[in-house]
């Protein structure tokens, strides 16, 4: 009994609307008027600067009003997600995270130290000063040892 009901509800449902939907028409010429109020172009703004007047006879003074550009453009993936792979692949080395969720699952991912017994000793840089020749005399070198001029 439904699979016969509901297509005659369905026929019903339809006549019915049929009047109210040509009691609704719009005229073409209205349908052009919406058309151009939606996608026309903005009016005219008296706060833009005007170009300048045309000062000598032969000049050609070509002045264009500048729209903001900001409407037009979409953000990028890289703007919308930092963190992509597209918004790394910039072709600068980036450093790898460490506190990763694949690298922390099993602990700390960064350890301080070295991995033996113990750390070596910072080199001592032995500088022997009697080997260095003396400077040249009435140089900056000369002055500044002798205490005639300060250090920069």
């Amino acid at each position: 009994m439904s699979r016969i009901v509901s297509p005659l509800l369905s026929i019903y449902g339809a006549l019915f609307a049929l009047p109210s939907i040509a009691c609704a028409q719009i005229t073409a010429e209205d349908a052009i008027a919406k058309a151009k109020e939606v996608y026309g172009p903005p009016p005219p703004d008296d706060q833009k600067p005007r170009c300048p007047q045309q000062t000598i006879t032969n000049e050609i003074i070509v002045c264009k009003e500048l729209e903001e550009q900001s409407q037009f453009r979409v953000q990028s993936t890289a703007d919308l997600d930092p963190h992509s792979q597209e918004a790394l692949d910039d072709g600068m080395v980036h450093a790898p995270n460490v506190a990763a969720a694949s690298l922390t699952a099993y602990g700390q991912a960064s350890m301080r130290g070295c991995g033996i017994q113990r750390c070596p000793a910072p080199p001592v840089y032995m500088i022997d000063f009697q080997s260095l020749p003396e400077p040249p005399e009435g140089s900056d070198a000369d002055l500044i040892a002798k205490g005639r001029k300060p250090a920069d």
